[in-house]
C-alpha cells in the first residue's frame, strides 16, 4: 500500500482559551486555560487535541518546513511538496 507521510517542524504561541487538550487517560477535552491550572503531573496526562487547529488559532508562530512524502510499496519515496516559511 502506498503511504502519505507528512513531516513538519515549527512552533506556535497558542491562545489559551482556544487551544484544546485531550486526556490520555479519559479522553476528556479541556481548554488551555483549564490545562494551565493543573499541576505538572496532571498536565502530563494531556496532549494538544489538534495541532492544525492550534496553528489556525495561534497568536504567533513559524512553520519551519512541511514536507509531504509519498512512500511507494517498494519502499521508494517521492517528495511531493515542500514549503518553507
Amino acid at each position: 500500500m502506498t503511504k502519505i507521510i507528512v513531516e513538519f517542524s515549527g512552533w506556535v504561541e497558542c491562545d489559551s482559551d482556544k487551544v484544546m487538550f485531550v486526556s490520555l487517560l479519559t479522553g476528556d477535552v479541556i481548554t488551555g486555560t483549564e490545562w494551565l491550572k493543573l499541576s505538572q503531573d496532571e498536565q502530563d496526562d494531556y496532549i494538544p487535541e489538534d495541532c492544525i487547529e492550534a496553528q489556525r488559532t495561534a497568536l504567533d508562530g513559524s512553520l519551519e518546513y512541511l514536507d509531504v512524502i509519498i512512500q511507494n510499496e517498494d519502499g521508494s519515496e517521492v517528495s511531493a511538496n515542500r514549503t518553507y516559511s
